[in-house]
């Protein structure tokens, strides 16, 4: 497909949220399909206050065993949005996502570029609205620091929740 210049000049100077946001209206899948037939859907709580965290304590396979439930239970969602991860674990694939029994096509994988700000990209993610859920890996500052502060806000802007995994591995086995 061929652009022209002045195309190509505003599409480098976009960041890359924008080109996220871009890329996913212009998508034939612009919300997850309802392909639910045989499924168990739930519906998400209603929450005042849209950030929690997780921390999980182990070796990263077994932190992913235990997460594996929630996320199901956070793709199954009766939510017209999408359940989106904000740079999980380099082991969390489509593949892992299917053998641990969760619809790859109700998840948006999204991994930041090296040097990005993460906090920054989940915020923009969360304000975009398009997710029900932004689950991240991001290390944050405590419950009642900036970070969360920020991440509650954006969540509220974009009437979601935003759910963040600390993962604290063990370095003795």
């Amino acid at each position: 497909m061929m652009y022209s210049r002045d195309h190509q000049r505003s599409i480098g100077t976009m960041n890359q949220t924008e080109l996220f946001h871009n890329a996913l209206m212009a998508s034939r899948h612009a919300t997850p399909t309802k392909s639910t037939a045989g499924k168990r859907i739930t519906s998400l709580p209603e929450v005042e206050d849209g950030f929690s965290e997780i921390k999980l304590n182990g070796a990263p396979k077994q932190c992913l065993q235990w997460l594996a439930p929630v996320l199901r239970d956070l793709s199954q969602a009766e939510a017209p949005r999408w359940l989106t991860l904000l740079d999980p674990p380099a082991t969390v694939s489509h593949k892992w996502l299917r053998s641990a029994g969760l619809d790859p096509e109700r998840i948006l994988i999204v991994r930041g570029k090296p040097g990005m700000d993460s906090l920054e990209l989940c915020c923009d993610l969360l304000r975009l609205g398009c997710s029900h859920t932004v689950v991240s890996w991001l290390a944050t500052d405590g419950n009642e620091g900036r970070s969360c502060h920020l991440l509650r806000q954006a969540a509220g802007e974009g009437h979601c929740q935003s759910l963040n995994v600390y993962l604290e591995t063990c370095l003795a086995a």
